[in-house]
């Protein structure tokens, strides 16, 4: 598990593994004690809380996963700095985002050609549980990004 979780980045760390019927919930968090405010870019330490973020990811040996992403919010200790607090954030999902930046370019690819109703069967038999309106949607930005 620890090596399919270091192709997402390499600094998060498997705290737990849980099998439900079809699904598969990895726990995970970030090694680090420090990140950089996006904002102003100063190294940042104090933790204000945390929270948790369930993010839909590639199925692995058929099982449909979710990682349960344990995130700190930090504070910026930079005076000049207008954000006083940030969430920490990852590159294999975008900010918002309930989807790995993986799964959505592959709901992507398996959708060219199809209707997005019946991409929606298909994808929804194997890949994760999704909408209609989530691919068309997820089309969309894809073509306005080429």
């Amino acid at each position: 598990m620890k090596k399919i979780i270091e192709k997402l980045d390499k600094n998060l760390k498997v705290l737990s593994t849980e099998y439900m019927e079809d699904t598969v919930i990895i726990d995970l968090e970030s090694k680090s004690k420090t990140v950089d405010c996006p904002y102003c870019g100063k190294k940042c330490s104090s933790i204000h809380s945390n929270y948790i973020k369930d993010i839909k990811d590639l199925p692995i040996q058929e099982y449909k996963t979710i990682l349960r992403l344990h995130t700190r919010v930090f504070f910026c200790k930079n005076k000049k700095c207008k954000h006083t607090r940030f969430a920490e954030r990852f590159d294999f999902y975008e900010n918002y985002s309930r989807m790995t930046n993986r799964l959505k370019e592959r709901i992507v690819n398996d959708a060219k050609g199809m209707s997005a109703r019946a991409s929606k069967a298909t994808i929804n038999a194997g890949l994760t549980d999704v909408s209609d309106d989530t691919i068309l949607r997820l089309i969309k930005k894809n073509s306005n990004h080429k």
